[in-house]
């Protein structure tokens, strides 16, 4: 198709897609708001984030900031709490 110098609209199907990436900016009240709203300890969801304790513990002191990466999967877990509750299994003893 590049070769032949035929416009790839005309011989493919063109769609634009718009994407909203900017994930939410996630102070330290707002960190420690997730983690209540899936009754998480610190260390069970600094785990689950894939980061140390004392990152999770610096966000929510708001001595550092939350990377993007991380916001974005905060927002997931805010806007998708099965998510959580598929991966985490509580055993009551």
């Amino acid at each position: 198709a590049l070769n032949s110098g035929e416009p790839l609209e005309q011989r493919f199907t063109v769609r634009t897609v718009k994407l909203n990436l900017t994930p939410h900016v996630y102070g330290p009240d707002d960190v420690k708001g997730v983690r209540a709203k899936l009754g998480a300890s610190q260390p069970l969801l600094a785990e689950f984030l894939g980061v140390s304790l004392q990152t999770l513990r610096s966000w929510e002191q708001g001595q550092r900031p939350v990377p993007t990466m991380a916001a974005r999967y905060l927002d997931d877990l805010q806007e998708f709490p099965e998510l959580w509750t598929r991966r985490i299994q509580i055993i009551k003893k």
